[in-house]
């Protein structure tokens, strides 16, 4: 009984994922299923990635919408680390939206591109648009290390 049960649950999340333009596979230590609440909750050592977002993390949570056929949120926690079309960007969180393809990262964050980098405590990212806002507490400012090419 409970193999069927996690047949049906694996077809299911793989069928939502497919489902949706983005395709992720996630691979953890351990996975938490709260049909309920529609998350799922992937920890230790953490690595999700499509074709062109991968993501590592302690711990990834993924938000679907009520009827349960789109992923609304992708949450990472700890030692984030997210590369996307040749820019890695390192923190203590983000949430990932796919339906508008922005991202959301916080707290000691830092955003590579060749020997480019810029540090600060939010980055706000349109993938889409391929712009970014990124933001510092007064004790902290904005850093940035650009070199022209």
């Amino acid at each position: 009984m409970f193999k069927q049960i996690l047949y049906q649950f694996i077809f299911h999340f793989v069928f939502i994922i497919c489902a949706h333009s983005t395709e992720f596979k996630i691979t953890s230590d351990n996975l938490e299923v709260d049909r309920e609440n529609k998350i799922s909750i992937f920890s230790g050592s953490v690595y999700a990635h499509s074709s062109d977002l991968e993501i590592w993390s302690s711990k990834l949570t993924i938000q679907f919408n009520k009827n349960e056929d789109k992923v609304q949120q992708i949450h990472a926690e700890d030692e984030v680390k997210i590369i996307n079309r040749g820019v890695t960007a390192t923190g203590e969180m983000s949430i990932y939206y796919p339906e508008t393809e922005t991202l959301n990262m916080y707290r000691n964050v830092e955003i590579l591109q060749n020997d480019n980098y810029v540090t600060c405590d939010e980055l706000f990212l349109d993938i889409k648009n391929s712009t970014s806002i990124m933001k510092s507490n007064s004790a902290k400012r904005v850093e940035a290390f650009i070199i022209s090419n």
